[in-house]
């Protein structure tokens, strides 16, 4: 019997926790019941009674695996966490307040089982602002205009993944990881099922804004040279406009001071700007090398 992984990352979710597991259980005992599955919580360190109910939970259901970790390692790593625990034949992702339903399960099976090593999502409609909609739109452009592969738009992290392409994850390492990119960089057959994303019916979403943002831009410096390139433009655009006021000051004033001054301007633009950008990336390979954020597990119950 074939089994699966359903990973659940979770973040103070008490209030969904219970009616998440209810609604997996059935699908797999009604639906879904030629195959096995094992469903792991990976807890970024909840404050509220998530920790205490999935405790209860292990003891109640074997099937049922948590990991805490010791900090809030964010969402991306703690999916990373999950894939590297799982035991399935091919792993689910899915978030606890069930925004994604679980009866896909059985489209995302069909597909796998048909060939494909990533099956993933693609939300058709949401319910959200008209603000994050058009900036979850441009940052699917941005990430097209500048990256390798190509995402398709409106992909979600709701997705089934092959053991194969979990294997490959077992052996990264990177401290900032992309899995969404990594998944679709390692699948050589994907293929997206549109649906509905529902509201969440409980609870409040913890990916604000800010997270989000800082989420984009992460994806961005893994996935792309984006801000090389815009950086580098503005240099230009700068550089040439200033030599341009140069060359006006001279022809017009022959004023050898002002060109002195516009070069010094040019020259701390420059350094500004080179700076800014190479100081993310030399402070991301530092800590890759050091390795100095591992991840640290508080408890890991059924494993």
């Amino acid at each position: 019997m074939k089994k699966i992984s359903i990973c659940v990352p979770v973040l103070n979710e008490e209030e969904n926790i219970i009616y998440a597991y209810d609604k997996i259980v059935e699908i797999f005992k009604e639906k879904i019941n030629s195959y096995d599955y094992e469903i792991i919580f990976t807890d970024n360190h909840s404050s509220d009674n998530t920790e205490k109910i999935l405790l209860d939970l292990c003891k109640k259901d074997k099937k049922v695996k948590y990991i805490r970790f010791r900090n809030n390692f964010d969402y991306d790593k703690s999916i990373l966490e999950a894939y590297k625990h799982s035991t399935g034949d091919a792993a689910i992702v899915i978030d606890c307040d069930l925004q994604d339903s679980p009866d896909l399960f059985s489209k995302f099976i069909k597909k796998w089982e048909e060939g494909h090593d990533l099956v993933y999502g693609v939300v058709k409609s949401r319910k959200e602002n008209f603000f994050l909609n058009f900036m979850r739109k441009f940052f699917y452009i941005i990430m097209n205009l500048n990256a390798d592969i190509k995402y398709p738009l409106n992909a979600h992290d709701f997705r089934l993944v092959d053991r194969g392409v979990i294997n490959n994850f077992k052996d990264n390492s990177n401290l900032f990881p992309y899995v969404r990119g990594l998944t679709f960089a390692l699948s050589t057959s994907p293929f997206g099922i549109e649906y509905d994303r529902e509201n969440r019916k409980k609870g409040k979403s913890k990916l604000g804004f800010y997270n989000s943002f800082t989420y984009a831009v992460n994806a961005l410096l893994e996935e792309t040279f984006f801000f090389t390139k815009v950086f580098r433009r503005i240099s230009l655009f700068l550089f040439f406009l200033t030599i341009i006021g140069t060359l006006t000051n001279f022809f017009q004033e022959f004023k050898f001071i002002n060109i002195f001054e516009n070069l010094v301007l040019i020259l701390l633009i420059s350094i500004f700007v080179l700076l800014s950008i190479v100081c993310e990336y030399v402070t991301r390979i530092y800590f890759q090398l050091k390795k100095t954020e591992r991840i640290i597990y508080e408890k890991k119950i059924n494993f």
